[in-house]
């Protein structure tokens, strides 16, 4: 069904149409069903960690002598690079999806991803293969900007995998900017943590990004530093109280060329977040724990590096000890050889981060086919932590070696 949502201002209309899939559509499910069963077959074909690494090594070869006939046209010291990936983190993926210009005031676009994931769990006494099913995952955008001060944002999520299928409004707002000032309100990812990743499978901190229905309000300094404040709806309630209000503030600089960001923040409640954290107690919690975050972005030349932590501030005291205050960081250095190709390494610790691992190390390539296109394939070898992770019959979980693909496009 079509919802038609009109924004007046002075004389103007605007009129934006979303589409909306419903979730009883047959027809929908039938070309989801044809679209993973007869393109990207590459995506069904199990590949190994030796086979992995040989593609990246191909790559690798392949792009360094366009590496070196660039060379000298490359200027020295802190650069913007252009990754070969179409987004970064969770926010680029977003607005990733606002790439055609329809008319002076409105945008469309989509980001459409195929992945396919194998996971092998080495368990004491035995190993343990995953093999899911091919996910496919699209993302549609609406963006209304009128005279540089208004704008009005809507996005859809859909999400298939053979056996689950889904569709929900990832984000809906509307904002208002006044000189320095901004202010956005409806349904949005609250700016708590960047969650930076040039990988198929996002950093094991990614458990503290949250939404909500929220009221933001942010002002910028020096046109390089903007400060944030927030209030949302609370989803997580005391026992005896429904109507709660979450909050946070977060800080953020960035350079001219935007090779540099660095951000903190904090949140007041840390079971807010999509991870549902208190979803086995009925989002009931015995106290607020909330959370901080630091971030930062680094690109030179041809690299860049990307740094970022996560940490609750107090224990959960519906937890065990173990798992009771969970702490991660990641840390990623992407190398871009020439402008279609990209490498780039992991290195990730948790700590009280529930059925995850320790220590998370991996190699990434991506590959950008056509313009808005690209091929990307993961290797990641995970180490938990003795006796901390189970599985089904109580067998302790040693290691995982996974591997991914992912196809995307951008329009």
């Amino acid at each position: 069904m079509f919802i038609f949502t009109t924004l007046r201002c002075g004389e103007l209309f605007v009129t934006c149409a979303a589409v909306v899939l419903p979730s009883y559509s047959v027809s929908v499910h039938f070309l989801l069903g044809v679209f993973k069963k007869k393109m990207f077959f590459l995506l069904t074909t199990k590949v190994g960690p030796t086979i992995l690494s040989l593609i990246l090594w191909i790559l690798l070869i392949w792009a360094t002598p366009g590496m070196a006939q660039d060379s000298s046209s490359q200027d020295q010291g802190l650069t913007s690079p252009e990754p070969a990936r179409i987004y970064r983190n969770p926010e680029e993926r977003r607005e990733a999806g606002l790439g055609k210009q329809i008319t002076e005031w409105l945008r469309f676009g989509g980001v459409v991803e195929l992945e396919k994931e194998w996971k092998n769990n080495k368990i004491r006494g035995k190993d343990h293969t995953e093999d899911p099913d091919t996910e496919l995952a699209i993302e549609l955008g609406f963006e209304v900007e009128y005279d540089d001060w208004l704008e009005a944002e809507v996005l859809f999520a859909i999400e298939d995998n053979g056996r689950r299928h889904y569709q929900e409004l990832d984000e809906g707002l509307i904002g208002v900017n006044l000189g320095e000032w901004g202010l956005k309100v409806g349904r949005l990812y609250v700016p708590f943590g960047a969650y930076y990743s040039h990988f198929i499978e996002g950093p094991l901190l990614e458990f503290g990004q949250t939404r909500g229905n929220a009221v933001l309000m942010d002002y910028t300094f020096f046109n390089s530093i903007e400060l944030a404040a927030y209030v949302f709806d609370s989803k997580v309630d005391r026992r005896e109280n429904h109507n709660e209000v979450d909050w946070g503030v977060n800080v953020e600089y960035v350079s001219e060329d935007e090779s540099i960001r660095i951000g903190a923040g904090y949140i007041s409640d840390l079971s807010e977040s999509e991870e549902e954290l208190l979803l086995d107690f009925n989002n009931n919690f015995l106290r607020r724990v909330p959370a901080w975050n630091a971030y930062a972005l680094i690109g030179m030349n041809w690299f860049e590096f990307t740094a970022e932590i996560l940490r609750a501030t107090h224990a959960f005291q519906e937890f065990p000890k173990e798992t009771d205050q969970p702490f991660a960081y990641n840390l990623e250095l992407a190398y871009f050889p020439i402008e279609s190709i990209q490498v780039s390494v992991r290195g990730e610790h948790s700590e009280e981060l529930e059925d995850e691992p320790a220590w998370q190390y991996g190699i990434s390539g991506t590959w950008a086919v056509w313009e808005n296109v690209t091929v990307s394939v993961d290797y990641l070898y995970g180490r938990y932590k003795e006796r901390f992770a189970f599985d089904d019959f109580d067998n302790a979980q040693i290691s995982h070696h996974q591997t991914a693909l992912q196809l995307t496009w951008g329009f």
